[in-house]
């Protein structure tokens, strides 16, 4: 009798103990954050479609959706109101998801992706959409949306990582901004981006590649670059608009990643008027780079408030400020002008080791004189389109778990904010040894 007792008790006490195991609810947060067996998500087509009476570029509505493969009787509809909360309102469009094996389709709807009303509100904006099974049963739903937090939201998952460990979605050539109809060829293969660098990190983008010419004789002399073509954008601005965001973040983390400096820079000075002006305006903000830091969690940037990470790629980088620069971030820039040898080059990237610490995936197609010599005007809009959707589906099913930063031209197009976003979740919770099981 003794020993039957001694034996209950023994499993009873092995029964709590893998109940309480971190491990084993982890594994059990894990599978209950499985994602739905068909998902529906929303993209703005790289493509101009038409212009607003201001000359402001309007874009198309994409719809895409992945998972099982639709039955003849699932239906998307797409709403301009929250249909939860409008429950009455009519669709603008019904899809039958079935006809289009490509998982996506461009609709007719246009909308002008250039805002200026964002607040730290703002979520779901625009167009709403909803996958409907057998007998419209919702299977999943959707909006445009705006990321603006995404980090703290999710903070409780990844506050142990580092900034190394987990996906960012970012931005090639962030500041090569325009949003109104371009006039010229060259101006096609100018620009890689519509959206303010405020915008771009309401929507949910936390890395910023930023390339800065020096121009002595104009007001602001420092400017973002595109190669050789200096833009309208001041480095000034960027700084200021990153700090606008700053002053509203407690846990999200912005990298600015500065390198390049095509133009002007021809003494020290000039590297130190840059710096300085970098460090007047985001001071307080910056993680330095110093031992206590360069391996630190996001748990430990949030307890000291640091909540900017600066690369400065430069032989000057610790000149003047010993710890304010952290060094070159390595980018695996494939340099191609195809999908199809862009996916080659990643195949070969994801399949050695990847770099210790941060590093980018420079996610777009890149024209060479070649390519500009027979495609005058196609443009980078054009290839952004060619590319966007393949770099979703990579970066969701292929190289999650590998992927550090992710960097895309005219991000809208692909799904990279939410792909980062649930993979997180992923690495925050699940043990790597359920890893090879999951999707985000």
């Amino acid at each position: 009798m003794f020993r039957k007792c001694l034996f209950i008790v023994v499993c009873l006490v092995i029964i709590q103990f893998i109940q309480s195991s971190p491990v084993v609810n982890s594994v059990k947060d894990c599978y209950l954050g499985s994602p739905a067996p068909v998902r529906v998500f929303l993209t703005v087509s790289s493509l101009m479609a038409s212009l607003t009476q201001h000359g402001v570029v309007k874009r198309r509505l994409e719809i895409n959706w992945f998972g099982h493969p639709p039955a003849e009787d699932d239906y998307i509809a797409v709403y301009h109101q929250d249909p939860e909360l409008y429950p009455y309102n009519d669709s603008v469009l019904l899809l039958e998801p079935h006809k289009y094996p490509g998982g996506y389709f461009r609709t007719n709807i246009e909308m002008p992706i250039h805002v200026d009303n964002f607040n730290e509100n703002t979520r779901c904006f625009g167009y709403w959409a909803v996958y409907h099974g057998e007998n419209g049963e919702i299977k999943h739903s959707t909006c445009l949306q705006l990321r603006p937090f995404w980090m703290k939201e999710i903070a409780k998952h990844i506050s142990d990582l580092k900034l190394s460990e987990i996906m960012i979605p970012g931005s090639h050539d962030a500041g090569s901004i325009h949003y109104k109809r371009v006039r010229t060829p060259l101006s096609k293969y100018e620009y890689t981006q519509e959206l303010s660098i405020y915008n771009q990190i309401m929507y949910g983008l936390r890395y910023f590649d930023l390339r800065v010419g020096y121009y002595e004789k104009k007001p602001d002399q420092y400017y973002i670059n595109h190669n050789f073509l200096r833009t309208e954008t001041t480095v000034k601005t960027v700084l200021e608009e990153v700090k606008k965001y700053l002053l509203m973040s407690t846990k999200d983390i912005i990298i600015l990643d500065v390198h390049d400096f095509p133009h002007g820079f021809k003494t020290p000075e000039n590297h130190k008027k840059l710096q300085t002006m970098i460090i007047d305006i985001l001071g307080n903000y910056i993680i330095p780079y110093n031992d206590q830091y360069e391996n630190a969690t996001l748990s430990y940037y949030w307890q000291q408030q640091k909540l900017v990470l600066i690369s400065y790629d430069c032989p000057y980088r610790e000149t003047f400020f010993s710890e304010a620069f952290w060094p070159r971030i390595p980018r695996a820039w494939g340099n191609k002008q195809r999908p199809k040898d862009l996916k080659a080059y990643f195949k070969e990237v994801f399949e050695k080791p990847t770099p210790k610490g941060l590093w980018a995936s420079m996610a777009e197609i890149t024209p060479n004189l070649r390519f500009l010599i027979f495609h005058p005007i196609t443009g980078l809009r054009v290839l952004a389109d060619e590319i966007n959707r393949n770099v979703t589906h990579w970066f969701r099913d292929l190289y999650w778990r590998k992927a550090n930063i992710v960097a895309t031209d005219y991000f809208l197009g692909n799904d990279i904010i939410d792909v980062a976003i649930r993979t997180n979740r992923i690495k925050g919770v699940c043990p790597e040894f359920t890893w090879p099981k999951l999707s985000p």
